[in-house]
């Protein structure tokens, strides 16, 4: 809570771990037990706020019964977020961390989002972990390029509609699923 705090108020490469063991009252051999970087203290952060967003998106799609129109609601919320908080912004941009390490912290939820809609048959891939390793890996870069897009929405769903057509959709039913207005979104804290 100390680091988040610091990392949102203060540009995240002038906060020190010295900063943040002095806000959290801990020594820095402390801090060192659980995190070798001051880097590496953002995945729980960016976990509970990955989990929190998710409670957002669950109460929205909960009453969709189509698992492409989940995913794309979904995923197209998370990006937008992601897009706008300045954290998640640092995070996916300079922290250095490998895709898989990202997917660990975000992953799980497309990962079930996937798994509904090849379950239901809905998406039509020769084998999910593929398509869910590729997925993610082009749904990360996708959000980094939208950061620095003139219209960052209009770019994350085009990149969802590419998604989609990946997991077998036509081109015209991704177009509708991925372009449509999105519900209401409850704030997550």
């Amino acid at each position: 809570a100390a680091a988040e705090r610091l990392m949102t108020a203060n540009p995240i490469d002038s906060v020190t771990i010295k900063d943040i063991t002095e806000a959290a009252d801990v020594g820095q051999g402390s801090f060192y037990l659980h995190f070798k970087s001051k880097y590496e203290v953002l995945i729980p952060i960016i976990q509970l706020k990955a989990e929190m967003l998710d409670k957002s998106v669950q109460l929205v799609t909960k009453s969709m019964d189509d698992p492409a129109e989940i995913l794309s609601v979904s995923m197209r919320y998370i990006a937008r977020t992601l897009a706008r908080d300045e954290l998640w912004r640092w995070f996916l941009q300079h922290s250095g961390m490998p895709v898989s390490t990202m997917e660990s912290v975000f992953g799980e939820f497309s990962r079930r989002d996937l798994m509904r809609g090849f379950d239901a048959g809905r998406f039509n891939v020769a084998d999910i972990r593929v398509a869910a390793t590729y997925g993610f890996g082009g749904y990360v870069n996708s959000i980094v390029m939208a950061f620095e897009n003139e219209d960052p929405d209009s770019f994350i769903d085009n990149a969802i509609e590419s998604m989609l057509r990946v997991l077998g959709l036509s081109q015209d039913e991704a177009h509708v699923i991925s372009h449509g207005n999105l519900p209401p979104l409850p704030p997550y804290p």
